[in-house]
């Protein structure tokens, strides 16, 4: 395959919301990616004479609702129902006061997210829109053959308690998922200690294009780098 034939697309950033989580959107730009992209864009340049195209997908912002909205529109249930394991039922709120003494079997996220309304149908009706608007583009931009990066995650490996606050973060792979695009996540180095990654994604099928471009970004960031001594 002829890797310096094909597009390179990429968003330089997700706007912050005006207000946190306002309809769901992701909690903001990326903090340490910009970096390793363009270090990545600057390989596609240099070496194969692939010159960056930028995209404004405003639908981004919202990605983790689309996926909630999707999800709900396949029939998945609800994630308390996940939590059951086997059993009728469970008391999140139980739950809730046993984790404060480690003693639940689930963890303080999972309870939490268990835990919070699903969206009204005004707002799921919304996001299903939303998701169509945005699959249409990104049906239009994999048309032939391209590469599309983008982060895995707007800062570093953060806290798993983090992910509470944060959770909308979450959007930048499941968007994806949904979608039903290959992905191959690519190791970018550390940011103060923490492993940092790239996302190669391309066109249903197309698994091929991004493992090629992993493999040529992989000549730049050294491949995966232990955040920590290992000992044997």
């Amino acid at each position: 395959m002829d890797i310096k034939t094909l597009p390179l697309l990429m968003i330089r950033h997700i706007n912050t919301p005006s207000r946190p989580n306002q309809c769901g959107k992701n909690n903001g730009p990326p903090q340490n990616n910009p970096t390793q992209s363009r270090c990545a864009t600057k390989l596609f340049e240099e070496e194969f004479g692939v010159k960056p195209i930028p995209l404004d997908i405003k639908e981004m912002q919202y990605a983790l609702a689309l996926w909630n909205a999707k999800y709900r529109e396949i029939g998945a249930g609800p994630l308390r129902n996940e939590l059951c394991y086997g059993k009728k039922s469970v008391n999140l709120w139980l739950e809730l006061v046993k984790s404060f003494f480690r003693c639940s079997d689930h963890t303080l996220p999972l309870i939490y997210f268990g835990l919070l309304k699903p969206m009204d149908d005004k707002r799921y009706h919304k996001c299903l829109e939303m998701y169509k608007s945005l699959h249409k583009k990104f049906e239009a931009i994999f048309e032939e053959d391209a590469i599309f990066l983008f982060p895995t995650h707007p800062e570093p490996a953060p806290h798993y308690l983090m992910t509470i606050p944060k959770f909308f973060n979450a959007g930048y792979t499941a968007i994806f998922n949904i979608l039903g695009y290959p992905i191959t996540a690519i190791p970018a180095g550390l940011s103060d200690g923490l492993l940092i990654s790239i996302q190669a994604i391309s066109g249903q099928f197309k698994d091929h294009l991004t493992v090629a471009a992993a493999q040529e970004l992989d000549k730049v960031f050294g491949g995966w780098i232990s955040p920590c001594s290992i000992n044997v």
